[in-house]
């Protein structure tokens, strides 16, 4: 083989090797709620990710375009956040439960994990305890509370601020906060797109979940699936629970890394998915 022909081979690999580019997609709801999801890639398994308090399905570009390369990538815009618009009456928990079932029934998604992120981990465990779910693999619980061991103190400010005007300086402080790495070139104003178009005690609402840390802790313990706990130093004591009462659980803390340790550790938390993956049924 000349060196042309490798080359040529080599540059043919790597186009056929590119993930492909997010499709952008809308379903409406159940109560008339029209709602957003990227979609990329195709496999035999689906990658579903649920993003955190305010945040847009942008946030996860890196895994979008590592992972949709070997797996279908689906992420949701979750109600009043993204690109999916909701009136501030249509915000309640068990709305955004259910609307990770009909995201899934939508996009007719077979064998899945679920990814939750911060307040996406307790929307997904809701969903969990809520819905039918005979082709989840596994669930990926990213930096946030699981009710277990003692809950570290709030990331936010107990002095929510209430207008406008000051409720944008704190998200946008609030979102800074959550890298220790730059984040990619307009991240940060695509979160304050999101987190903004909600009034301010709609957005603080989101954050009043009608449960206690118990109702988590069992849906954990409930899940028959493999479960990866990806956590900042802060959770360390509720991994340590968690490794030692499900038979099915690993932990990976990620030093150096802010709570969107996604991005500030893009490579390493993609790799340590797909090893989680080659685990899953």
């Amino acid at each position: 083989m000349t060196a042309r022909t490798l080359l040529a081979c080599l540059l043919l690999w790597c186009t056929c090797a590119q993930a492909s580019p997010a499709k952008s997609h809308q379903f409406k709801s159940s109560d008339g709620v029209k709602l957003h999801y990227l979609e990329a890639g195709v496999g035999p398994m689906t990658l579903v990710f649920v993003p955190g308090w305010l945040m847009p399905a942008s946030i996860f570009e890196r895994q979008i375009a590592d992972l949709s390369s070997d797996y279908r990538v689906i992420v949701l815009d979750p109600r009043g956040q993204g690109r999916s618009k909701a009136p501030v009456d249509k915000l309640q928990a068990v709305s955004r439960a259910r609307d990770v079932d009909e995201l899934l029934r939508h996009a007719r998604v077979g064998p899945h994990v679920l990814i939750g992120w911060s307040l996406g981990v307790m929307e997904v465990l809701d969903y969990s305890v809520r819905f039918q779910h005979p082709q989840l693999r596994g669930l990926v619980l990213i930096d946030n509370s699981i009710g277990m061991a003692s809950p570290p103190a709030s990331a936010l400010n107990r002095n929510r601020p209430m207008k406008a005007d000051a409720f944008r300086a704190y998200v946008n402080r609030f979102a800074a906060g959550m890298f220790k790495q730059t984040p990619p070139e307009g991240m940060l104003s695509a979160i304050e797109a999101s987190a903004t178009q909600l009034p301010p005690p709609a957005a603080w609402g989101l954050l009043n979940k009608p449960y206690d840390r118990t109702y988590y802790k069992n849906a954990v313990l409930a899940a028959t699936t493999p479960v990866w706990y990806a956590i900042t130093p802060r959770f360390a004591e509720q991994s340590a629970e968690l490794l030692q009462t499900h038979p099915q659980a690993s932990a990976t803390v990620f030093e150096d890394a802010g709570h969107a340790l996604f991005v500030d550790k893009a490579d390493l938390f993609n790799q340590g998915l797909r090893q989680f993956l080659a685990s899953t049924p």
